[in-house]
This record gives C-alpha cells, sequence and structure tokens, in this order.
C-alpha cells in the first residue's frame, strides 16, 4: 500500500504581499524567527484576525472554504441561511413531558412555540426565538437561543436527510427544554474562536458564523503583520513558523488537530487550560485526553463525530503506520480537503485516492460485478458504508473504518444488545494515562452519557490507586467530585474537615461541597462555600440561584431577593429563580410582588410545581379562596393524594 501524501487536488499556497508593501520595507526580521522550531503564534500575544483577513491572500482557499461544511458549520439563524422546512412543517412532540413544539417564521426570523393541550384546548404555550443555527445541513440543522449573552440549545433539530423536524439529540430522554447550556467546549468546535466570558458557565461576548481559518492554522496576526512588513518564506521549500500549515506537520499531529474536533468523546482537558487553549500543531496529549468505551461490535456501535478512532481501526491505516513500514503514514489529509465541500466532490476523486494505493500493489476490486465492468460504484460505496450512528438518530454518515464487508469475509458481527456490551473505558489519545486522569474520564461519562453506578466504582479505584502511588499529591478536587456523583455527602463533609488545608479553590468545587453541607441542614457552611464559588464565577447563574435559596434558607432575605434580582436581570429567562424570588419576596410581605413572581415561574414551566403550590398558598392566605382551590385541583390532578395538597384542597373548600 502506497499513500499519496496530503489530499489530491491541493493547491500550493504562496505568500503575496500585499498592494501597499514596499520592498524593504522590514530590515529587522528575528522576531519572525522560530527558536527550535516552534511556531511564532502558539505566542500569547498572537491574536485571531478572522478569516476575511486571510481571504485577503489566499482567495481561492477562502471563497471555497466559506462553501464547505466547516466553513457552514454555525451561523446567524435567518430562514435564508436555513436548510430547514418552515412553511409547513409538523409540530413535535415529547411524550415525556406531553409538550408540543412548532416551528415556524416570520419573514426571516425563526421562532419555535413550545406548547400543551389538554381535551384539544392549549393550556400553555411559549414562544422562543432562535438566534443561531448549528451545522452545514449535511445531516442537520440544530438551533440555538440567546439570553442576553447565554447560549441555550433549542429543543428541536431539523434532520435534512430525512427532511423533517425531531427532537434535537440527547432530548428524547431528557428535555431540558430551553435551558441546556452550550458551554465553552461545544461552541469552540462547532465555530471559530468565540470570546467566552469568565465566570460564567455559557456567556459569550462574541460568536463568530463558522469555523474558520485559525481553528487549524492558529491565530493569524504575527503571520499578517510579517507578511505587510516584507518577511515571504517560500512555503514550496521552508516552514514557515509565523503560522502553522497542516500539511507541513508530522502525520502524528495532523491527525491531532483533526481529532481535536472530530473525536468527540468524553474529555479532559489537563487542569490549568480551557477549551480554546488548544493551539494547532501542538501533540493533543498535552492539551486533553478522551474517553470512549470499547464493545464487543467495533462496526455496528459508534458515535457520529469519531471518524478518526474509525480511521485508525483500518487496515489502510495499521498497515501505514505498523513499525518499520516505509509507507507514507495515512492522516485524515490523505483524503480530505478541508478547504472544499465534501458533497461537491465526485465519485472519480475518491476513488483516485483509494487506487492511488491498490492499483499498484496489484490490488483491484474483487467484487465479480464491478470485476466484469458492470457495476461503476465508489470503492466508499461498499468498503466505507453508509451508517446511522448511536448518539444522534435521523442521520447517516460514511463510515471511517475502512473495511471489506463482512458478508465478503464471512465474518458475523454481534448485533443487539450483545455489539453494545460495555468492555472497557479507553484513552483515545495516550495509551497509558495516569489513573486520577482515567478516573476524571469514568466521571465525565457518568455525567455525559450514562449513570451506571459501575462507572463511578471504577473511578473510585482509580483514585484509590493514585493516592497510593503519590500519598502527598492533593486530590481533592476529584475526591468531592466523585463523591458529590454519588451523593455521598458524609464523606464530603468529612473530607473538608479533616483536611483544612485542601485545594479547594476551584469554583464547581466549592459549589459541591455547599451542597453536601446543604443536605445536613447546616445552612452556614454551606452558605460560604457557595459564596466563594460565585466569588470565582459571578455570572454562573446557577451558582447564583443556589447562593440566594441558601440566603433566604439562613434568613437574610434581602439579600437573597439582591441575588435573585442580579441573576434575573443577567438571565430572566432562567425558569427557578422566578420561584425562589416569589417566595423570598413572600416571607418579606411583599405579596404582589410574590405573585408576580409565581405566575412568571409558571409562564415559562409549565410544571412549575413549586410556583403553583406557593401561589395557591398565597391566594388562600389572603382571602382569594376560589383562586385557591383552582390551583389545588390541578396539583391533585398531578399529584393525587399528595398530602400537603389535599389539606391546601380542604382549605380552599
Amino acid at each position: 500500500m502506497v499513500m499519496s501524501g496530503p489530499a489530491v487536488g491541493f493547491r500550493t499556497l504562496f505568500a503575496i504581499l500585499v498592494a501597499s508593501m514596499t520592498v524593504g520595507a522590514c530590515k529587522d526580521d528575528s522576531r519572525f524567527e522560530s527558536q527550535a522550531g516552534e511556531y511564532l503564534n502558539w505566542s500569547p500575544e498572537a491574536t485571531f484576525v478572522g478569516k476575511e483577513v486571510c481571504g485577503e491572500c489566499h482567495k481561492e482557499n477562502y471563497e471555497s472554504y466559506i462553501r464547505s461544511q466547516m466553513g457552514r458549520s454555525y451561523k446567524k439563524a435567518s430562514y435564508s441561511n436555513s436548510d430547514a422546512d418552515w412553511d409547513n412543517p409538523d409540530p413535535v412532540h415529547d411524550p415525556t413531558l406531553d409538550l408540543w413544539y412548532q416551528p415556524f417564521r416570520r419573514g426571516e426570523d425563526l421562532f419555535v412555540k413550545e406548547y400543551r393541550l389538554r381535551d384539544g384546548d392549549t393550556t400553555f404555550a411559549r414562544v422562543e426565538r432562535i438566534d443561531y443555527i448549528v451545522g452545514s445541513g449535511q445531516h442537520t440543522n440544530s438551533h440555538v437561543h440567546e439570553e442576553n449573552g447565554y447560549l441555550y440549545q433549542v429543543p428541536v433539530t431539523y434532520y435534512t436527510q430525512d427532511g423533517h423536524w425531531s427532537l434535537a439529540p440527547g432530548f428524547a430522554n431528557n428535555n431540558a427544554r430551553f435551558l441546556r447550556p452550550m458551554r465553552d467546549e461545544c461552541v469552540n468546535c462547532h465555530n471559530a474562536k468565540p470570546t467566552f466570558v469568565p465566570g460564567s458557565e455559557n456567556r459569550f461576548e462574541h460568536v463568530p458564523e463558522g469555523i474558520d481559518c485559525e481553528q487549524c492554522h492558529g491565530p493569524g496576526s504575527i503571520h499578517v503583520e510579517a507578511i505587510r512588513s516584507g518577511k515571504v518564506v517560500d512555503i514550496t521549500k521552508e516552514i514557515d513558523y509565523t503560522i502553522v500549515n497542516p500539511g507541513k506537520l508530522s502525520p502524528e499531529l495532523q491527525n491531532d488537530l483533526c481529532s481535536r474536533c472530530h473525536l468527540q468523546a468524553a474529555e479532559v482537558i489537563h487542569p490549568g487550560l480551557a477549551p480554546r487553549d488548544y493551539k494547532p500543531g501542538t501533540p493533543l496529549s498535552t492539551f486533553q485526553n478522551l474517553y470512549w468505551p470499547r464493545q464487543p461490535d467495533s462496526t455496528e456501535s459508534f458515535v457520529m463525530a469519531f471518524h478518526p478512532d474509525r480511521m485508525r481501526m483500518s487496515a489502510c491505516y495499521t498497515e501505514t503506520w505498523a513499525p518499520g513500514s516505509t509507507l507514507w503514514k495515512m492522516t485524515c489529509v490523505s483524503c480530505h480537503n478541508p478547504h472544499e465541500a465534501v458533497d461537491t466532490i465526485d465519485d472519480a476523486h475518491w476513488n483516485a485516492i483509494c487506487m492511488s494505493c491498490h492499483v499498484p500493489l496489484q490490488k483491484p476490486c474483487t467484487e465479480p460485478e464491478v470485476a466484469a465492468g458492470r457495476e461503476t460504484a465508489a470503492c466508499f460505496t461498499c468498503h466505507m458504508p453508509t451508517s446511522g450512528t448511536s448518539d444522534i438518530p435521523h442521520v447517516r454518515i460514511t463510515d471511517h473504518y475502512i473495511r471489506v464487508p463482512d458478508e465478503a469475509t464471512g465474518r458475523k458481527s454481534p448485533t443487539g444488545e450483545e455489539a453494545k456490551r460495555f468492555l472497557r473505558l479507553a484513552n483515545l489519545v495516550e495509551m497509558d494515562p495516569p489513573p486520577a486522569n482515567r478516573a476524571e474520564g469514568f466521571m465525565t461519562y457518568y455525567e455525559l452519557v450514562t449513570d451506571r453506578p459501575g462507572m463511578l466504582d471504577s473511578a473510585s479505584v482509580l483514585l484509590g490507586r493514585a493516592r497510593r502511588a503519590d500519598p502527598e499529591a492533593d486530590f481533592s478536587r476529584s475526591l468531592i467530585r466523585l463523591w458529590f456523583l454519588r451523593g455521598d455527602w458524609p464523606s464530603i463533609r468529612s473530607h473538608v474537615r479533616e483536611n483544612p488545608d485542601a485545594d479547594l479553590e476551584d469554583a464547581w468545587t466549592l459549589y459541591r461541597v455547599g451542597e453536601a453541607f446543604a443536605q445536613f441542614g447546616e445552612t452556614g457552611p454551606a452558605l460560604a462555600y457557595v459564596e466563594r464559588a460565585v466569588a470565582l464565577a459571578p455570572l454562573n447563574v446557577r451558582f447564583l440561584d443556589r447562593l440566594g435559596v441558601l440566603r433566604t434558607e439562613a434568613g437574610d432575605v434581602e439579600r437573597a431577593v439582591e441575588t435573585f434580582d442580579r441573576l434575573l436581570s443577567l438571565n430572566p429567562k432562567f425558569e427557578q429563580t422566578w420561584t425562589n424570588r416569589g417566595y423570598a419576596r413572600l416571607l418579606l410581605g411583599d405579596f404582589a410582588g410574590a405573585e408576580a413572581d409565581y405566575r412568571q415561574a409558571m409562564a415559562l414551566d409549565p410544571d412549575a410545581e413549586l410556583a403553583m403550590a406557593g401561589l395557591a398558598s398565597l391566594y388562600l392566605n389572603t382571602g382569594r379562596i376560589e383562586e385557591a382551590r383552582a390551583l389545588a385541583m390541578e396539583l391533585l390532578r398531578r399529584r393525587p393524594g399528595e398530602t400537603d395538597y389535599v389539606r391546601l384542597f380542604e382549605a380552599a373548600r
């Protein structure tokens, strides 16, 4: 097998000077010289310039790229930008929550209406604007709602291959409605570098439109300055260290670059780093590890963004990477030109790539119909079969595990539940990661994918191994995360009391410790820890809401209302806070304010049971008996026999 090098059809890139440049404009080129082969745009001083600046010189690649799938991966929501049916779509039903979703448009503006029916009548309705579209439309258009910079996924997705609307991936079993946060790690792979707001979970100052040049090449400011200063490198002979050229990277680093986003598993980013800190051209192992299960069936069960892992299973890959092999190592760009849209490339192009290896070695296709010339299907039709995925419904992708079909070899793959049986959690980046890192992988997988307690048992064993190997190290953050996921509140409380010097200065760790004390009714310590969490993450609305609740429980009700006020000024759609502020206002005797808050909670969430119960109690105690009775009847309809609701109904009769 002979690999052809970087992708067939790649065009040679030449650095050119901008029109205003004068010869000899820069006499000192030293600041553009690399030390020990390091790229200068790894420097903290390097900044992002945007793909439009890249397009000034690299016009052909720019114009092709913005039409590609990556170039169209994220955009402002509009009817013109959408691939979905907005003119006559069927509503989508969530049978678990008994909610309906109706996508609709008003001119160019896109919306979704959430509603509930009872006996044919609408008992609840809420409309939210769609602000961004995620996905090029090759497989899906998913949708994002923005609330004052906070990004949340919308519950419905349009599946373009089947041409229909349905619940978004992951929402069928866990419909977060309009409160599933689009975190930094999500937006960083679906887009160019966004401006994440520190101290928040999912707030952004600016979100670009589409993955851009600098996601793969790194920030461009130093390169642009060099070109405009007259520093030109003949990249056919040399490496221009002012910017990363993936085509000049080693095969290992090329695959690492693609794997950063095309290998979406349970990620464990190394301490001190954030999702936006990955530098193209550096080993992925210096940034993160990625974990995913291995199962008896290697062909049937896999997730969508898993292309590099599937490729590594292929003989095409293993033969070229075998020790002692003199063949060109296969990488993602052996076949793919990232600047081009895959749906614009004909079958002959892909066949030529396959034949560049197989014909010279006399390995033509042995399929009888093809050998006889009666069948002209592309090689990938059989050897990279189109398949569904285990994580995203209603999509079909080209499987990058290149293989001879099972029916041709007589192999029989496991099916059904046996195919999905958990064997081990594999690290897809490092061969032998440290036990503590593996423990984090098990916990992340538990949080993202499954609630099987065995995941946490494995994490516990690994943390025990790590502590025995390094008894002086502080594993407090990992231990507290494990105990939090298990609901083991006594262990958290004992640990922080017995280890006063433990490293807890992480917002999530402090929040988890606060929750442990709250479970024991120890409001004072709980409040102290959550206050410290909010000091580190003052824009995390989840932390702010918990802080307000604890201040209410501690009797500091006026400060609690101030906390809730701040939260709702940041994000007025954070539903539970309206209920919590309503209760605090009730304690202060502000009945009108409490009623308004309870009503707003119910307007946002048809299942805001605490708001409903609070409002019924308020009505009862202010002499509005009929209104109290109506709410009590609704509460009993939802939860027949509930003691508190029975008493409420009896009092309102």
